[in-house]
């Protein structure tokens, strides 16, 4: 991670956080008086996460408040690491699989086409940046 120029991470949501295996890499990246703390050897470097999730966890949702996800990926990585953490969020990914979430498909889909906007977006200025 120390030699690379950006980096990006796929977080799925998993019972409210990131993966154990995430979470568990990050426990081996994150040292102190090297990349972790002042003079961190990775602060600056742009780090794209693709967070992922099967219900919506934005402002006004009844799950508001709820997405531990981007809190502590933005915590350990911007604050811990200091590095520049930007996000990608494809919401309702499992809307089309549940009949109780057929009236979500539209904002799914929507959810969906802007993450791969995001994508390419974020992708040509990370390229740019370490052109």
């Amino acid at each position: 991670m120390e030699n690379a120029d950006v980096v990006l991470i796929a977080a799925p949501m998993y019972n409210l956080t990131v993966p154990s295996t995430l979470k568990a890499w990050l426990d081996h990246v994150i040292i102190a008086g090297r990349s972790a703390g002042p003079g961190s050897s990775v602060a600056g470097t742009p780090v794209y996460v693709v967070a992922s999730r099967g219900g919506s966890y934005e402002p006004g949702t009844p799950r508001e408040g709820t997405d531990y996800v981007r809190n502590y990926l933005t915590a350990v990585l911007g604050g811990t690491l200091g590095m520049e953490v930007d996000f990608i969020v494809p919401e309702l990914t499992r809307a089309h699989l549940h009949p109780a979430m057929a009236g979500l498909v539209p904002k799914a889909e929507a959810s969906r086409a802007k993450a791969f906007e995001d994508a390419v977006t974020k992708g040509k200025a990370a390229a740019r940046r370490v052109a």
